[in-house]
């Protein structure tokens, strides 16, 4: 008997740490293409002209306190708005940063309201659709 209910005891174990690894989640997809932000190194925050990452961008590693005199460049992802400044135009970002979070805020230095972007995120812009005026890491 006493066999028996250690030979129940290993298969029970056994099947249990099988069940969990079957019912793990999967790893989740990485959606920022490498180099879609940035380049080389991606610690950037980029911003398009465009939604859906399309058109003019630029791209920062740093805070910006106020977007004036800055302008959307030609990254490939098509010309609309290149040359336009970056200061209340802005539809998409993509947060290539491994660890920090981005906030893009309607006002210059960081204020009024904001879309976050947590890390290796990617999306529109909502409450700063074509009025965003600053950006911090956070």
């Amino acid at each position: 008997m006493r066999i028996r209910n250690s030979a129940l005891t290993a298969a029970l174990a056994t099947a249990g740490a099988l069940g969990m690894l079957v019912t793990a989640a999967p790893a989740q997809a990485d959606d920022i293409p490498d180099g879609l932000c940035g380049g080389v190194i991606d610690i950037d925050y980029c911003l398009w002209y465009n939604s859906n990452q399309k058109g003019g961008w630029t791209a920062t590693y740093e805070n910006i306190p106020n977007w004036a005199n800055w302008n959307f460049s030609d990254g490939g992802q098509g010309t609309n708005g290149v040359n336009t400044p970056v200061k209340n135009n802005a539809a998409s970002y993509a947060n290539s940063h491994d660890s920090k979070t981005g906030v893009s805020y309607f006002n210059s230095n960081y204020a009024g309201a904001s879309d976050v972007a947590p890390p290796r995120d990617k999306g529109n812009l909502s409450n700063t659709y074509n009025n965003n005026a600053s950006f911090r890491w956070r």
